[in-house]
């Protein structure tokens, strides 16, 4: 079945450096010179120890169907090295768990220099604290415009209400307004209720945080009056939240062509892109007209994604070459405070980094600039933020590391924003 089959790939993905190690410990020795079916056996063990020691499948049935595996593929495995595959699977089924416990921990899954970095950034016992929680699967949770236009849909709270009641099981609203979607909700996303009626969108509730501070700066009464830019704008989460909080101009760029594409689908089922001006651009290139000028931006810049390890395990064993990263994330935001905004205008800088370089480093980093417009910070207040107030720091500033928040958000990504 297809969601096992996710849960088999994710937890080999997210795992990978407790299983080989444990995959190693029962080989106990090297075996030469390796063939392409020597390939094809270390990920059959992957995926049996995955069963065995992460995902509480049954040991009989997971062995079972690992070595069928391996019998069934087409390049012509030796017998004897299924048998081998076998008594180390079986060995897992006995064993496992022990040898877990005593030959690994979960800093394995997590490249080095990035662990050290989560360390020297954030403490060991913070740096413990993240590597646990990107271990668990992650929930999904849905935003709901801001403003509910249609009389016929009731207020936003209704509407709230309504797709909650319809998603069913343990689906829950958490305090800023995200639901969160039970764990016992299977499915496709596009299967779940109300999905082409685009009343709601996929969105982690850390992600939705920069759009409600963006609204939060302003007055009522001057929305209405208002042009901002969400930059680097795909997939469209934060765009659609602009939109519904009914400013007189958003306008998204996005540099590439593809997400911009995925970009307009996204609004288009959420009955969004008339309300929304795209451009296809280099955000550090990009100028608006004089006759339209901006009041504020949202810049959500490329990151390392490191605040994700647990919706994309793969991050967790990225290359820490991030210059490139960081060169791109400073020019956008000088490009958008020297020749976007207008004066007196509000930059939101976010990211879905979790390290001080991509995010707080960064601000301080703009806040010292001796050249080109000056910026000021206007601290978060607590109110703002509700189920996150933990995180805004002395700055004013919102912080949030994975694990953060699991006594009133729950799971969700690690971000950074200002």
């Amino acid at each position: 079945d297809r969601s096992f089959a996710r849960a088999m790939v994710t937890t080999v993905e997210r795992r990978k450096g407790q299983i080989d190690k444990i995959i190693q410990v029962c080989r106990n020795k090297n075996h030469g010179k390796r063939r392409i079916e020597d390939m094809w056996i270390d990920a059959a063990l992957r995926l049996g120890a995955a069963q065995l020691l992460f995902l509480d499948v049954p040991h009989h049935a997971a062995v079972k169907e690992t070595v069928e595996v391996l019998r069934s593929i087409p390049l012509k495995i030796p017998e004897s090295k299924i048998k081998f595959a076998n008594a180390i699977l079986r060995r897992l089924g006995r064993e496992g768990k022990e040898l877990v416990s005593q030959h690994t921990e979960v800093g394995d899954n997590i490249a080095p220099w990035l662990l050290n970095q989560f360390c020297d950034d954030w403490g060991n016992e913070k740096a413990k604290q993240i590597s646990e929680a990107f271990m668990k699967k992650s929930p999904i949770h849905l935003t709901v415009p801001y403003y509910q236009n249609d009389p016929t849909t009731g207020s936003r709270q209704e509407m709230i209400d309504r797709i909650k009641d319809a998603i069913g099981g343990e689906t829950c609203i958490l305090p800023n307004g995200s639901i969160k979607v039970g764990n016992d909700v299977g499915g496709l996303i596009n299967n779940m209720p109300l999905y082409d009626e685009g009343v709601w969108w996929v969105q982690d509730a850390s992600a939705s945080l920069p759009a409600y501070a963006l609204h939060n700066v302003f007055q009522p009464s001057a929305l209405a009056e208002t042009h901002v830019v969400d930059m680097c704008s795909a997939p469209g989460g934060k765009t659609a939240q602009l939109i519904s909080m009914n400013f007189k101009k958003v306008t998204a760029v996005e540099v590439n062509e593809r997400r911009s594409r995925k970009l307009r689908q996204n609004l288009e089922r959420l009955h969004m892109t008339d309300k929304c001006s795209i451009c296809v651009s280099d955000g550090t290139n990009w100028i608006p007209n004089k006759e339209d000028p901006v009041d504020a931006v949202l810049l959500d810049v490329p990151c390392s994604a490191t605040g994700t390890g647990s919706k994309r395990p793969d991050v967790l064993q990225r290359s820490d070459d991030i210059n490139e990263l960081l060169e791109i994330q400073h020019n956008l935001a000088v490009h958008c405070i020297d020749n976007i905004l207008q004066p007196g205008g509000i930059l939101v800088y976010a990211t879905c980094s979790i390290l001080k370089a991509e995010s707080e480093d960064q601000v301080e980093k703009l806040l010292s600039r001796s050249d080109g417009g000056k910026m000021e910070t206007v601290p978060f207040q607590k109110k703002e933020m509700p189920g996150f107030e933990s995180c805004i720091d002395e700055n004013g500033w919102l912080r949030i590391l994975p694990g953060d928040l699991l006594n009133s958000i729950g799971p969700s990504d690690g971000f950074f924003c200002r």
